[in-house]
């Protein structure tokens, strides 16, 4: 980029702050900082957190930023997921934050259209839709021509069951202003994401969605959702999914929040069941039935519980190796 393109460029207002997390991602790092670097929305502020890489991933970001001056590393030790993205949040100097893996690619007008929607609706966060792929990354789709508004509380119960929304902070757009008093820290390591999101959308009076495809997730052995099941991750979700239930308690979401938290135990028992060693997390499949068992009369009184759900919850009550079998087809998980 030129002097004078720059220049031009930071004319527009207001500044995005895109907080890249890098480690170890090798080759998928250059086509992820090439799908920022080509976003029509130009004035960005690309930070670059070198999280403790040991694969040249670093050197790929220094080599970057030295050719396009909106682009900066940061390299650090490894502080992990939220510990990266928290530093970027400290060195940002946008009016608005955005946030991509180093190994994840961009539709070329995502932030353009999550920024737009964000200034007409006047509402400080908005979000596209997010999708998973292998090898080559789909074709660019159409953008839409407007948005759908989820007002307060209502963008908090999308969190919860609008899988367009996703967990994920990777395919929203923040004000900056929504960060000033909510600590960037998360006491889990997966879920991390829905935990952050539920904070922080609680300061919000209401979230954008523009439905198209904005944000590719890319699947690869390394990818963290392709790891083998631990015990904390089921602990962590757990806990997330209790943390939304209790902050939900006495207000118009309760009713809603107890249905997440019941699809939550669910999905975790059909996560054990869908293991080969699923006789390692006979304790937490017991203790996780025996909660399934205990809520079933509320849960299938519940009207925010999809019927499948209901379904599921008296297969896994009853339903046996049947159960075993189906729930790799009825139930699974948002990112």
């Amino acid at each position: 980029m030129t002097e004078s393109q720059e220049d031009a460029f930071m004319n527009q207002t207001p500044l995005v702050s895109v907080v890249v997390l890098v480690y170890n991602t090798g080759d998928y790092l250059p086509p992820c900082l090439e799908s920022i670097a080509a976003q029509t929305y130009h004035n960005l502020e690309v930070l670059m957190i070198d999280n403790g890489s040991q694969d040249g991933s670093g050197l790929v970001c220094d080599e970057f930023a030295a050719k396009d001056s909106r682009f900066r590393t940061i390299h650090q030790e490894n502080l992990g997921i939220i510990g990266g993205r928290g530093t970027g949040v400290t060195h940002s100097r946008g009016e608005y934050l955005a946030f991509v893996d180093g190994d994840d690619l961009l539709h070329p007008a995502m932030i353009q259209l999550l920024l737009d929607e964000c200034l007409k609706t006047d509402l400080p966060v908005s979000c596209c839709r997010f999708i998973p792929f292998f090898g080559s990354p789909p074709e660019p789709g159409k953008c839409p021509d407007d948005c759908l508004t989820f007002e307060s509380p209502a963008h908090l119960d999308a969190l919860m069951h609008d899988k367009r929304v996703e967990y994920s902070l990777c395919n929203k757009l923040y004000a900056r202003h929504l960060f000033d008093n909510i600590p960037f820290y998360s006491p889990v390591v997966y879920n991390e994401d829905l935990y952050l999101n539920w904070n922080i959308l609680q300061h919000a009076r209401g979230m954008a969605f523009a439905d198209f495809i904005g944000y590719y997730y890319r699947q690869h052995a390394a990818s963290t959702t392709h790891r083998p099941l631990k015990d904390r991750v089921l602990t962590d979700q757990i806990y997330v999914a209790r943390t939304i239930l209790d902050t939900a308690r006495g207000g118009p979401l309760e009713v809603s929040a107890e249905a997440f938290y019941y699809e939550k135990l669910l999905y975790l028992n059909s996560m054990i069941l869908r293991q080969a060693n699923a006789k390692d997390f006979a304790a937490e499949h017991r203790s996780l039935k025996k909660e399934i068992r205990a809520g079933l009369g509320k849960a299938l009184k519940n009207p925010h519980l999809p019927r499948s759900m209901k379904l599921a919850a008296l297969l896994s009550c009853w339903g046996g190796v049947f159960y075993a079998g189906l729930c790799r087809l009825m139930l699974t998980d948002r990112r």
